[in-house]
């Protein structure tokens, strides 16, 4: 996979649009997770959110599932709320996916008795 991503790279290098620049941002994002480089996985997704079309992959819900729980595992608070709490690509969706809400909202008010529950 690894060795896929490098040859994505470097043909989008040599040219390539904004639309195939975000896919890659996504399925590069995708084996970070997969390989446990939840940080890089977390940057990713979080630049590939407003334009997200890799829906080959998962369904938009999904990715925002994947999002939100490698961004909490990642970003320190400032940015988790700038970026994910109050983000609307985020927003518009959550609700629509189990617990992710609560799970959320619970760990960022320092709700832990509802966050663990």
């Amino acid at each position: 996979v690894k060795d896929g991503v490098e040859k994505a790279k470097k043909m989008f290098e040599s040219g390539g649009d904004w639309e195939r620049k975000n896919r890659l941002k996504v399925y590069e994002g995708l084996y970070f997770m997969a390989v446990r480089e939840f940080k890089k996985a977390a940057m990713l997704f979080l630049d590939a959110i407003a334009t997200f079309t890799t829906y080959e992959l998962f369904s938009y819900k999904t990715f925002v599932f994947y999002t939100v729980v490698v961004s909490i595992v990642t970003l320190d608070r400032v940015t988790l709320k700038t970026k994910v709490v109050d983000a609307p690509e985020i927003l518009t969706v959550i609700d629509q996916i189990p617990c992710l809400s609560q799970f959320l909202t619970s760990l960022y008010d320092c709700e832990y008795l509802n966050f663990f529950s």
